[in-house]
């Protein structure tokens, strides 16, 4: 996070703490979705950011403005900058006649036909901002909320489409998102992508190893943590001397061999064909792990039980803590 003259540089992973910390009085329904033209990637070409947003905000006031348009831009390179003479409790000056209840991004590109392709990590923080905003704001996120500079007319009237002669501008491009700025081209990749990213900020998927334990997996957890106690008092021993460290480790390795013999009766009652993905990481070290006679650990990996896989999966965590 950098502060510079008039404008705040975010990286896109802080952006969404920040926002959630804005007090934001004025009433927000509608996010506005722009590209700038000029600036775009060719003008942008190794050129410090805060020069480009300062150079956006002096052209803004040579029209008569009082301050930079837009409310929120994003470079090229993913980073999102907040206008500081225009924060989000100021209304935007991006659409004529229909700016009120508005926040305004503006994307850093010329995305009409034979311009900008757009940077994966434009694409990211792009995604992410409207997510954030969505959010943040409560606003649906379809196109009736999330609008495009060209389905809007000249003199502010929100049109059904992109329609040419109509709309004030082609704007945020004839190209955006590689489909265009139509209604049809919007639904089809720009808002799902957005929806799911804010599934993905506000309802995380809960794992698999998240889940609570049956009766079956808390007797054999149980069962381990005894184990486990007693291999810890063990393993106490093993800072003393080598010989200390030989025979623990060969008394450990008898516990383990009790451990498996005990796992193999559990695994039988379900087995399960192949290893669950949060299990893979045990499972393979427990394969590439020998005892002192040289003898593989775990050779058979797959067709064992869910428990076995938890019971596995609990030793690799411990002795790896």
């Amino acid at each position: 996070m950098i502060q510079k003259g008039n404008f705040l540089l975010l990286d896109k992973s802080e952006f969404r703490e920040w926002l959630k910390k804005q007090n934001v009085a004025r009433p927000i329904e509608y996010l506005q979705v722009h590209h700038t033209y000029l600036p775009n990637y060719t003008t942008r070409r190794n050129q410090d950011p805060f020069k480009c947003l300062e150079g956006m905000r002096n052209s803004h006031l040579s029209q008569g403005w009082a301050a930079t348009g837009q409310n929120i831009s994003v470079l090229e390179d993913g980073r999102i900058a907040i206008s500081l003479d225009r924060n989000l409790n100021r209304i935007p000056a991006g659409i004529k006649g229909f700016n009120s209840k508005c926040i305004c991004v503006e994307i850093v590109a010329d995305f009409n036909v034979g311009g900008d392709k757009i940077t994966e990590l434009q694409k990211e923080s792009v995604v992410h901002l409207y997510a954030c905003l969505a959010e943040k704001f409560n606003i649906p996120i379809n196109t009736t909320h999330i609008v495009y500079h060209a389905w809007v007319s000249v003199t502010g009237e929100r049109l059904s489409d992109y329609i040419p002669g109509r709309s004030s501008k082609t704007c945020p491009g004839t190209a955006f998102w590689g489909d265009g700025n139509t209604i049809a081209a919007a639904n089809k990749n720009f808002i799902p992508q957005i929806k799911a990213e804010y599934q993905r900020l506000t309802n995380p998927v809960v794992k698999d190893e998240d889940q609570p334990m049956t009766k079956e997996e808390k007797l054999a957890f149980d069962e381990l943590q005894a184990t486990v106690k007693s291999l810890s008092k063990q393993l106490e021993s093993l800072v003393n001397s080598k010989d200390v460290l030989k025979k623990g480790s060969q008394e450990q390795g008898s516990y383990i061999k009790k451990v498996d013999e005990r796992v193999a009766k559990l695994e039988s009652l379900n087995s399960l064909p192949a290893p669950p993905s949060y299990a893979q990481t045990a499972i393979d070290h427990f394969e590439k792990s020998y005892d002192k006679d040289g003898n593989q650990v775990l050779n058979t990996p797959d067709g064992r039980s869910k428990v076995f896989y938890d019971i596995a999966t609990i030793m690799y965590r411990y002795l790896n803590k």
